[in-house]
Formats: structure tokens, C-alpha cells, sequence
């Protein structure tokens, strides 16, 4: 619980931003004599920063101690990491603070990317142990739903059979016959071929499979209340009932407090997650939810998370073309660089995002999680607090490397920026979603491409601009 007097003892902030809390409203009691604040605020903020900083660098956030507007405070600036973490307090010096990282783009953006993935980046939990004060409120449902049936889902795959004793009245003698019952029961009416036995038989752990079944019908109920929001809840109910599918053999039952299953079933490390997504909703805890309960500290990669889109969009385009696909997410796409002394490399190979093959053309695709995308066209590089332009000059010369890998006749760099869905469709409409130039190297031709992506869930479309550098 967050401490007496705190105003707001979590801050959301974006991701991939400046922004900048004032520490009245974060570190201060709301009764602090108004002669006080200014020095409190500077000293706390200090203390803040000092007692929080490992957890911070650890999460992707820089922080500052600084002023806005006559006002002390920190500054913080996030990467591209979205989550929520526990803070300790500078005032109590108790987990009572908490961070909630929001993707920029907008949660429901995030989730329907996150259907038109097929799931493939879930939010990582984080090993702490401490909750993250009040942050369910300001979490969509969704996330821990989307995280627990993944877990599910990969344990269901593998899910253990093991020798459990069965009792069974037989036709022929297995395992123990249980004599006394034989004769009395059944020799003494005559049914000499109905032999009653006690039997190890391999069966699914029905333990383990009834919490299973208690823990997604929990989550089914729970996504029925959100159906219509997002397609994320709708994809993710179709999930349910594929996996109710597999489990209603079993009966649901939900876990008593210090459940665990056999330790030789719980060592592997797809179990092991399944187990802590049951626990999680056994002890209602989650990353999101509508009670008044901590949520449980988690991060997510938007960077990854934007490479996974990507990828989701080129599958479909090899689908429409004909090309043949490799991700570097799936180590398909890694070349090793030989240095010689070995001692001196500093990168150790190269990792194009997304290379897609067809014959005489290779198109290498660079996902980039950057807003270069709503500024191509718009003169707006090298303005505001960042420099745009020598960052897209370092992506655009990192990807024309990659081109260097492959001998097709044709070849074409692409780096794939993130746009929101209104200003991808009012690109589109400009006819400024795909750019292009061509760069003539002996027989070879390369093809320089810039390619705004929506962050909308719309594959199709996005699609239709890289079948176009197939072609």
C-alpha cells in the first residue's frame, strides 16, 4: 500500500521520451509547509535517484535531478522498454513509488499488433520480489491474460504424462489381481473373464492439468468483460477455447495454497513459467486488473516488440510473393565477422532484422522503433532535442552493410519505421509510405527503400509496400 499522504505515488510516463515529474506531487507529504518544498523537493529527488538508480539503468531509464517551470523535480528519460517497477521511497524508504512505461503509440495499438504477431513477444516478468504500488489500474487486462495463455499454451505442448495406478475390472490378468475381490465378486457368479486389477498406467498429470483448466477458464471470464475493446481480447478468447479444447479431460479445480506439482515435472523451464502464471491467478496478482491490488513488476522490449511486427508483415508478403523468409529473431540471419587478433572485435556479427529471397532480389529489411517515419519529407530533421538526421544517417549506413552479405543481381536496403495509424493512412494518402533510391556498384544494383509501417495490426497493407520491392 502506498504511503499516507503520498498525492500520486505512481507516474505513467511514454516511451522513448523526456519527461519530467515534479517532486511535490511524487515525494512529498501533501501537509509540507510551503517554506520547506523547495528544499525538500531538491533533497529527496536527489535521494530518489541514488537509492532507485541500479533498478532504473536496469529498466532503460536516466534520470535527473532538475527544474520545470519554477518546479524541482526529476527529469526521466525512458528507452524503448514498457513495463512497471517498483520505486523505493526517498520519504519512507519503502517500495511505496511505482513507474508505469506506456508504449507511446497507445495501448490499443500495442494490443492489436500484439494479435497480429500471433504472440510471438509477450511481457517478460521481472525477478523482484517487490509489487508495483497500485499500478493494476493503469494496465489494460489484457497484457497478464496474453502472458499467462502463452505460458499455457507452451505447457499444454509438453504437458507431462506420468505412471499413475489405475483400478479396472479386466478381461484378461494386468498388473495385481486383486484375488479376494475376484473370487467372491465375480468366480462366484460365474465371470470367470472379468478380472479386477490394480495397474500403473501412463497418464496425463491430471493435477496439473485441472489447475490448467481452473486457470484459463479464469481468464476467459475475465476477457468476456473486455470483448469489443480490442481484437486482441477477441484473439485471445479464441485461445481459451482452443485450450479448453485439450483440457476438458480434466476437471477444474483451483490449486490450495502451496500447491506444486512433482518436482521432476517442474524443472523444466516451460514448466516452471506455467507454474508462476497459475500461481499468479491463484493469488490474483497481475500486471493489470480492476481491484486495488499491486501489480507484479514486468517489462517489454518495444524495440523487439516493432521487429516482431515487422517480421508478421514480411511472413505475409512472402506468402503473397513467393519469397522465402529469415529473421534474425529466429538466428536465421546471423553472419559471423573473424577478427583478427579475435581479442580486438568489438561487434561480433551482423543480424539483419528480416531478409526475404526471391530469385535475383534479396530485400533486407531494419526494423527501427524511431519517429523518422512522421518526419521523412517534412524538413523536421535535426530539429527539437534530438537529431534526427545523424541518427537516420547512422540506421541508413548499418543497413546498406547488410547489403554487402548477399551476391543477387538486385538488391534492396530497407529500413521500417513505426507510424500511428492516422498519420500511416494520411501518408498513404500523400503516397509517402514507401520512398526509394538506387545506388549503381559495378553489376551489382543496390536499392535504398524507407518504409513507414502503421501501428495498427494492419498486415495486409503494410504488406502490399514490401511485395512491391520483390518485384
Amino acid at each position: 500500500m502506498a504511503s499516507a499522504g503520498l498525492i500520486q505515488p505512481v507516474r505513467r510516463l511514454p516511451d522513448s521520451a523526456r519527461s519530467f515529474v515534479p517532486a511535490a506531487a511524487w515525494f512529498l507529504d501533501a501537509k509540507t509547509e510551503p517554506r520547506k518544498v523547495q528544499e525538500l523537493s531538491q533533497r529527496r529527488s536527489e535521494d530518489f535517484l541514488r537509492m532507485n538508480g541500479g533498478l532504473l539503468r536496469d529498466f532503460g531509464v536516466h534520470g535527473q535531478v532538475g527544474t520545470s517551470q519554477g518546479a524541482m523535480g526529476v527529469w526521466l528519460d525512458t528507452d524503448t522498454h514498457i513495463g512497471a517497477l517498483p520505486l523505493l521511497s526517498p520519504a519512507t524508504a519503502k517500495p511505496d513509488l511505482g513507474l508505469v512505461i506506456e508504449p507511446r503509440f497507445s495501448w490499443r495499438s500495442a494490443g492489436d499488433m500484439l494479435s497480429g504477431t500471433g504472440f510471438r513477444i509477450t511481457p517478460e516478468i521481472l525477478p523482484i520480489s517487490r509489487m508495483v504500488a497500485q499500478s493494476d489500474r493503469l494496465i489494460p487486462p489484457w497484457v497478464l491474460s496474453a502472458t499467462v495463455l502463452m505460458r499455457i499454451a507452451a505447457v499444454v505442448k509438453q504437458l507431462n504424462r506420468r505412471f499413475e495406478f489405475q483400478d479396472d475390472v479386466l478381461p484378461a490378468p494386468k498388473g495385481q489381481v486383486q484375488w479376494a475381490r475376484y473370487v467372491t465378486a465375480h468366480v462366484a457368479r460365474g465371470q470367470w473373464l472379468q478380472v479386477p486389477c490394480r495397474f500403473p498406467d501412463l497418464l496425463p498429470d491430471a493435477k496439473l492439468g485441472a489447475a490448467l483448466h481452473w486457470t484459463v477458464l479464469c481468464h476467459q471470464g475475465a476477457l468476456r468483460g473486455q470483448l469489443g475493446r480490442h481484437e486482441v481480447v477477441r484473439q485471445l478468447l479464441q485461445r481459451c477455447d482452443s485450450l479448453l479444447t485439450v483440457l476438458r479431460q480434466f476437471a477444474p479445480l483451483r490449486p490450495a495454497p502451496g500447491w506444486h506439482v512433482p518436482s521432476g515435472t517442474a524443472q523444466a523451464e516451460v514448466f516452471r513459467k506455467g507454474l508462476e502464471a497459475i500461481e499468479w491467478t491463484a493469488d490474483e496478482r497481475g500486471l493489470g486488473g480492476t481491484s486495488d491490488l499491486a501489480g507484479l513488476p514486468w517489462r517489454m522490449d518495444m524495440a523487439s516488440f516493432f521487429e516482431a511486427w515487422v517480421e508478421a508483415i514480411a511472413e505475409h508478403a512472402a506468402r503473397q510473393t513467393g519469397a522465402t523468409l529469415s529473421t534474425g529473431r529466429r538466428q536465421e540471419t546471423t553472419v559471423r565477422l573473424h577478427w583478427q587478433p579475435a581479442r580486438y572485435g568489438t561487434q561480433r556479427s551482423l543480424i539483419p532484422d528480416v531478409v526475404l529471397h526471391r530469385p535475383g532480389v534479396t530485400v533486407v529489411i531494419d526494423a527501427k522503433y524511431k519517429r523518422h517515419a512522421q518526419l521523412v519529407g517534412y524538413g523536421l530533421y535535426g530539429a527539437g532535442h534530438h537529431d534526427w538526421q545523424a541518427q537516420h544517417r547512422d540506421d541508413l549506413l548499418q543497413c546498406l552493410a547488410y547489403t554487402s552479405l548477399f551476391d543477387t543481381p538486385r538488391v534492396v536496403a530497407c529500413l521500417a519505421y513505426p507510424a500511428p495509424d492516422a498519420k500511416w493512412r494520411h501518408m498513404q494518402q500523400e503516397g509517402r509510405v514507401l520512398s526509394r533510391a538506387t545506388v549503381r556498384h559495378g553489376l551489382r544494383q543496390v536499392e535504398v527503400a524507407l518504409l513507414a509501417v502503421p501501428m495498427s495490426g494492419k498486415v495486409e497493407q503494410a504488406a502490399k509496400s514490401i511485395g512491391e520491392l520483390l518485384a
